[in-house]
Parts: C-alpha cells; sequence; structure tokens
C-alpha cells in the first residue's frame, strides 16, 4: 500500500477550546457502530449521560442549540476529558483529516474547514507538499473490482503536471489555474471520446484553446455562477448572507476594472495563500474522477472555489481571510449534496 500524507498531517493538533468555529458546533456528528457499541456498554453515571446524549435511531449525538451534547460551556468535549481520546468515535478522531481511498493507495489530507488548519495554511513558511511510503499491505480485491486502474494511472499522473504548474510562480496564479482548467477540459474530452491513452499528452505547455475556461474568469460569470452556492443545503443562514452580499458588492462594481484585477490578481503573500489552497483542494478533488469520471468537473472545483474566495475576500474587507475560507469549506465541502451540486453545475458547462 502506498500512504501520501499532505504537509502537516501528522503534526496538525486540535486547538480544542480556543478553535474560534468549533467543529462540535453546528454539524450532527455520526457515530460509527464500533463506537456505538462501546458507548451502550459504558457503566457509571457518565455512562447514563452519554447514552442520554446519543440518539441511537439516527446513530449520531444530540444537540443543544446547534451544540454536541458532549461539549460543555468552555468549549471541551466531556467524552474527552473523561474516558480519553480513544473512546471518540471515528468522526471525531478524525477530523480534520480527511482519507481518499483508491486501490493501493491512501491519500491524506487536512480540511479547509478546520481554523486551525487554515491557519497553518496561511503562514509563509507552509509550503504545499506530500510525503509518500509504501508497506506490504495489500486491499481486498473485491472491495475495489470495478476500479479502473488505467484511468486512474492516468489521472494520477495528469494532477503530478497540474500540481506542478500549480506551484510555478514565474505566472500569475490567475493565468495558472485558466491553464489547468483548459487541461481538466481537454482531458475530459480524450476521455468521453474513450481515447484514455492519449491523456498522457495533455500538457500546460501545449496552446490550448482557452476560449472555455478563460472566459469562466470574467466578472459576470463569476458573480452569477454564485448562484450555485445559494442553492445548497446551509449550516448557517448567515452563509446565504455572505453570499448575497458579495454579489452585491461585484454588481455594482461590475465596471470597475482595477477592483476585479486587484481581487483577482493580488500582491505576492496573499497571491501565495490561495495557491496554497487551489492546490489542497486539487490534491483532494481531482482524482476522485477515477469513480465518476468527472474529470472537468472536479478541477474546476478547485479553480473556481479559489476564484468565488478571492470574491468573498475582497467583497467583505471586514472578515479575515482565514475565516472566509474556512466558512466556505465548512458549508461547501461537507456535504456530499453540495459537492455533487457543484460537480453537477461544472458538468453542465460542457
Amino acid at each position: 500500500m502506498i500512504y501520501r500524507k499532505q504537509n502537516g498531517y501528522d503534526a496538525f493538533k486540535c486547538i480544542a477550546d480556543k478553535c474560534p468555529k468549533s467543529c462540535c458546533v453546528g454539524w450532527q456528528i455520526m457515530i460509527d457502530e464500533d463506537s456505538i457499541k462501546k458507548y451502550k456498554n459504558t457503566a457509571g453515571d457518565f455512562g447514563a449521560r452519554l447514552n442520554g446524549s446519543i440518539n441511537f435511531e439516527e446513530g449520531c449525538f444530540k444537540q443543544n442549540n446547534t451544540r454536541c451534547a458532549m461539549l460543555n460551556n468552555n468549549g471541551l468535549c466531556d467524552l474527552h476529558s473523561t474516558l480519553g481520546e480513544d473512546m471518540l468515535c471515528h468522526t471525531c478522531k478524525m477530523f480534520p483529516r480527511h482519507v481518499e481511498e483508491f486501490q493501493d493507495i491512501r491519500e491524506y489530507s487536512l480540511s479547509l474547514s478546520c481554523p486551525e488548519f487554515t491557519r497553518m495554511i496561511s503562514e509563509p513558511d507552509y509550503e504545499f507538499a506530500f510525503t509518500e511510503s509504501e508497506d506490504d499491505v495489500l486491499d481486498d480485491p473485491e472491495e475495489f473490482e470495478d476500479y479502473d486502474f488505467l484511468l486512474f494511472d492516468k489521472l494520477e499522473y495528469s494532477r503530478d503536471k497540474m500540481l506542478e504548474l500549480a506551484a510555478t510562480k514565474s505566472i500569475s496564479l490567475q493565468d495558472r489555474m485558466s491553464l489547468i482548467g483548459a487541461m481538466g477540459l481537454k482531458l475530459q474530452r480524450l476521455y468521453d471520446e474513450g481515447l484514455i491513452f492519449d491523456m498522457d499528452d495533455v500538457d500546460f505547455d501545449e496552446e490550448f484553446d482557452c476560449a472555455g475556461t478563460g472566459a469562466l474568469l470574467s466578472l459576470p460569470y463569476c458573480t452569477k455562477s454564485m448562484d450555485t452556492l445559494l442553492e445548497m443545503e446551509v449550516l448557517e443562514e448567515s452563509w446565504h448572507d455572505s453570499i448575497r452580499s458579495a454579489q452585491t458588492f461585484w454588481n455594482d462594481n461590475s465596471s470597475d476594472f482595477v477592483t476585479w484585477k486587484t481581487a483577482m490578481y493580488p500582491e505576492a503573500a496573499t497571491e501565495f495563500i490561495f495557491e496554497k489552497i487551489f492546490e489542497s483542494l486539487l490534491f483532494t478533488y481531482f482524482c476522485g474522477a477515477v469513480y465518476d469520471g468527472q474529470i472537468y468537473a472536479r478541477t474546476m472545483i478547485a479553480v473556481q472555489s479559489t476564484r468565488w474566495l478571492m470574491m468573498l475576500s475582497a467583497a467583505d474587507k471586514n472578515t479575515p481571510l482565514n475565516q472566509v475560507i474556512y466558512l466556505y469549506s465548512r458549508e461547501v465541502e461537507h456535504s456530499d449534496l453540495n459537492v455533487n451540486a457543484l460537480i453537477e453545475f461544472f458538468e453542465g458547462e460542457l
């Protein structure tokens, strides 16, 4: 088995009660079956409280005004402090860690929805990278019976080239993203035509026809495309307010080229943060196309999410960029319905 881990994965530590946006507030925390069994067998007064804090029918922790029933008034988890980390359910042990499973490959990343990780990734000395290790563990072949190993090989190779381009600072990040979007479009066309072997020939130094993807950088398109964010399910209604506010800002400044260019082509230090966001999203989503064939859509999740973040940040100078990033990720990335809505939206552009 090959294991790839994003830079900072092993070093990450939860900041618990110091977190400005706790993962124990807002989300419904699902409990795995093994943990359910352990919790049912927990004795004593705390066991009674623990079991009274679980919705066994739904398989999740109950909430008190959107707060997990195990979260105390000091912002700490009573289950963790009383029974220890080993008794946490899988969801709580893992977050903000994320795992993508491929045949004989596991890719580990950190979620941008975590304020502490957005702080880490915003530091000047953090660079996107991943380490790789290997052991002799093998998957059950039946688990990946329909897995397209050839397609994954081509996607993996293409992603490596995309990430190489994403880190090339001799051209602007905006131009890099347009080229990578064009690469995703070309790869999609080859895949749809059954020309998988030709996917290796797609490179960023070719003369791409960027007419389709280049137009996606226009202010009218980017503002209008935010409508798809308004159609998604939300954790907090204030998120929709933020989207509408940003759309109003950009509609009011639709003829202000300087404001638009400043947002899309930020100064180097800020551009570097967006570069790392883009790389993280590309690493997390792109190769998932081996399961659904949505190569272009998964490329554009990384491209357009980064552009929307630029727009949201520019439209609200009172909200720190870190906060804009983790609020976006909380609302969009942690819902299969929302991710699928993005895939459907970008698929509709083909």
